[in-house]
């Protein structure tokens, strides 16, 4: 389901929700009224009885009803008639008859009706709760599949007048509203509905547009196509951010594709080494003793160069830093075992100096890399001159008395396959010193080469503090 329905939907489902709740409040407002101007009619109607001698209206219903004269004798009778009018049911309930009456009337509770649809049968305990309100008491009930308002009201002690008037009129008008109700409700929702869907579909435009742009980039493998969207809208923001994105994936494609390119060449002259050192192996019955000891001697160290030179492509392209959780540590902690093992493997006198010791969250084996790289590249270019490591805080420099670095390419050595002219006869892969910037900046730090007061080049890099 696309975005443009569902808001669609969602708008009609509200919409219909809203509909239905004022269609119901009006309604239920349309029913309350005109039942309200009905019973403001019944309670008209009571009011007669308080017109005129009520006593000799009473003693009249007792002689209708000694002489069984029912609907033809009451409707002439004054004020019933007035009170039934042409519109209305009513009749007149006797429940005590008082003292010498009980022979006239049998069986203790006599009805005289003018028509029997509000029923044959008076509910005792509707006339109970008549006479303790004291007023007219006016109530919805059902005979005969009929609904009528009734009002029962007690005239005298123990009779009670009940006059009921059918609620047709009000039903059917009620039901037309709600048929009306209905009729507009559903236009409401239809218009809600249409009116979403052309909204939506004017505010995704941009996005669908973003998305064929998307795909068709995911497509062609295209990274510098032209994504189309602006403004300070979330559009925008988006369109924004793909254009960051692209430009990001871009950029590592450039960075990808010069690694391939500059590791081919860097690999291309070790395998070539090789590949003539075996040729003169095949012909080692040719050679003398110790042009064959030199030939593998060169085997070996083309192999060794070569298997550096794989290994920091591998770390450098592969980010092995990224798998490793950052830790509470101490950089004097990581340098020194890092310069142990260059004791070890070099046999010079390597010297650290502290200046500062103080916590740094980092990657012990990224940084123990880097400080690696910048020791073996300062015995390896400073041969007999001294070699000092310097730990300051967050920052770690490494000092030489080797020919040091240039001005002009103090920048760049910390570039890919970086080499000075006087360098390039010297083993090496040229990636030493990028991989040090490389851990740096993951740590959200820098790097830096100058000159050393040793004589040669102080190399270095510098990660956050945690007191900073």
């Amino acid at each position: 389901m696309t975005l443009r329905v569902r808001v669609a939907l969602l708008v009609a489902a509200v919409v219909a929700v809203a509909v239905a709740a004022v269609g119901w409040a009006a309604v239920r407002s349309a029913r309350a009224e005109l039942t309200e101007e009905v019973d403001i009619d019944l309670v008209a109607r009571a009011g007669l009885l308080s017109d005129g001698p009520r006593r000799d209206f009473f003693s009249h219903v007792l002689e209708l009803a000694e002489g069984d004269l029912r609907i033809g004798s009451l409707l002439r009778a004054d004020p019933l008639g007035s009170l039934v009018s042409l519109d209305a049911y009513a009749r007149v309930v006797v429940t005590d008859l008082g003292p010498g009456l009980e022979g006239v009337i049998h069986g203790g509770e006599v009805i005289l009706t003018l028509d029997d649809d509000i029923g044959t049968v008076p509910d005792a305990h509707r006339l109970e709760r008549a006479r303790r309100r004291n007023g007219p008491m006016l109530e919805t009930v059902s005979v005969k599949g009929l609904r009528l308002r009734l009002m029962t009201v007690e005239a005298s002690d123990g009779v009670f007048v009940q006059v009921a008037r059918p609620l047709v009129e009000v039903d059917r008008a009620v039901e037309d509203l709600r048929q009306r109700v209905l009729l507009f409700g559903f236009l409401a929702v239809a218009a809600a509905a249409a009116g979403a869907w052309f909204l939506a579909g004017r505010a995704v435009r941009p996005i669908v547009r973003l998305t064929r742009t998307v795909e068709d980039i995911a497509a062609t493998g295209d990274l510098d196509g032209e994504v189309e969207g602006s403004g300070p809208g979330e559009v925008g923001r988006l369109a924004r951010s793909f254009r960051t994105m692209l430009a990001a994936l871009a950029t590592s494609r450039r960075q990808q594709h010069r690694l391939v390119m500059d590791a081919s060449h860097e690999l291309r002259t070790p395998l070539t080494s090789l590949r003539t050192n075996v040729d003169l192996l095949r012909r080692s019955d040719e050679l003398p003793p110790t042009d064959r000891a030199s030939v593998l001697d060169d085997v070996d160290a083309e192999l060794g160069e070569l298997t550096d030179l794989v290994t920091e492509l591998v770390d450098l392209a592969a980010d092995v830093q990224a798998d490793e959780e950052l830790e509470l540590i101490d950089v004097v902690e990581v340098v020194e075992p890092v310069l142990e093992r260059a004791r070890r493997r070099s046999g010079r006198e390597i010297a650290l100096r502290v200046e500062r010791g103080v916590p740094v969250e980092g990657r012990p084996e990224a940084l123990a890399r880097a400080v690696r790289n910048l020791v073996d590249n300062a015995v390896k270019f400073s041969t007999d001159g001294p070699v000092e490591v310097v730990v300051d805080g967050g920052s770690v420099t490494v000092h030489d008395a080797g020919p040091g670095i240039p001005d002009a390419d103090r920048e760049r050595v910390f570039e890919r396959f970086h080499r000075l002219e006087d360098d390039r006869d010297e083993p090496g892969s040229g990636l030493g010193l990028a991989i040090v910037r490389h851990v740096a900046e993951a740590h959200g730090g820098t790097v830096w080469a100058g000159d050393s007061p040793l004589g040669g080049a102080a190399v270095g890099f510098r990660i956050p503090e945690i007191d900073e």
